[in-house]
């Protein structure tokens, strides 16, 4: 095997380090190489299972769609929607293209020609005759189908008229067809937006015209919390809290946090504009997927603390205070109105 392909497999062998692997292989000097452990480094870390992938440069790799939270879309879609047929703009290397193509026939459109020849490539080995690939230009897509997805270049973008085509057009050009359109993470929620979560991060923000609420979807389980937008107006009281309920990041960016409170029967809270944790003071329901732990204040677990902060910026120095203070606690939850400690009781897996 020579040094480009070892480089391309690397990442997926398990390798803890594969920059460091090749060095001492002695092909530090390769750029391909280099290059090659970037990219795949950067997709290995998104697919569920080792798969051969092709990806064209580190920008695709950076944008190509966490596995999990492509097909969490793919199914909302299809779910909503139905239908046989699906076009995806601004395909890329095909995350979101595989995913929909477990649903429908996909036609997948991109104008970079490098993104097209590892989409062939990928949908060939991965999906068969359910895409068919075009090169185009997607503001120019005049094609027919029953669902439109569209992920259009963000590149640090938090404005979605300023992503590559702008999602604002996109939107527009499809209004008619029931559709997905991936914004910036930035954009705030509002009526007709999905925000999808994976391994306890916000991974993706959509525009969807099959919803009229906010929808918050956890892609590990497909659970979906749903409901109009609104930030809770409690202020939070530490020394009245004996049960934290920490709710999944989708929950508090969807601003739903007021939705889960009201299912839970605890109290949604905010600290000087600034949403933090879910409080109680008996305790919580533990079955629900929306939420990630539930802490126990005041009780000491197997340390060192988890040191969580909510709307409180924290230094170096005050890190490390919080660390020594509450050393035999498993989390601390740092907020404008005060510090909650406490032993986790719950923990989503």
């Amino acid at each position: 095997m020579n040094p480009p392909e070892l480089a391309a497999a690397l990442p997926y062998s398990g390798c803890d380090n594969p920059r460091e692997f090749l060095k001492r292989l002695e092909v530090r000097s390769d750029p391909i190489s280099l290059a090659l452990v970037e990219i795949h480094g950067r997709v290995a870390r998104k697919v569920q299972e080792w798969k051969p992938f092709v990806c064209p440069d580190i920008r695709a790799a950076r944008e190509f769609t966490r596995e999990i939270v492509a097909k969490a879309k793919a199914d909302f879609l299809a779910e909503r929607a139905g239908g046989s047929e699906a076009l995806d703009l601004c395909a890329g290397p095909g995350g979101d293209t595989l995913a929909l193509a477990e649903h429908y026939d996909v036609k997948a459109v991109d104008r970079e020609v490098p993104r097209i020849e590892a989409l062939k490539i990928n949908a060939r080995l991965h999906a068969g005759h359910a895409v068919e690939v075009i090169e185009l230009d997607v503001m120019e897509a005049e094609l027919d189908a029953d669902v439109v997805h569209a992920d259009p270049g963000r590149s640090g973008a938090k404005d979605p008229k300023r992503t590559e085509p702008p999602a604002t057009e996109l939107r527009d050009m499809f209004s008619e067809v029931p559709h997905m359109i991936e914004v910036p993470p930035a954009v705030k929620p509002r009526p007709g937006t999905v925000v999808f979560s994976a391994t306890g991060e916000v991974r993706s923000v959509c525009w969807t015209n099959l919803t009229e609420k906010v929808a918050a979807v956890i892609a590990e389980t497909s659970a979906v919390l749903e409901g109009l937008p609104r930030k809770p107006t409690e202020a939070l009281e530490p020394e009245e809290v004996r049960y934290v309920i920490e709710q999944d990041p989708a929950v508090r960016k969807a601003n739903l946090s007021w939705k889960l409170a009201e299912e839970l029967n605890v109290h949604p809270t905010v600290v000087a504009g600034e949403e933090t944790v879910l409080a109680s003071e008996d305790p919580p329901d533990l079955t629900v997927d929306h939420v990630i732990r539930v802490v126990e204040v005041g009780e000491e677990g197997d340390g060192p603390p988890t040191i969580r902060s909510l709307g409180v910026k924290l230094n170096p120095r005050r890190l490390a205070e919080l660390r020594k203070t509450y050393k035999e606690y498993d989390i601390v939850y740092v907020t404008k109105a005060g510090v909650l400690a406490g032993k986790v009781i719950y923990e989503r897996e």
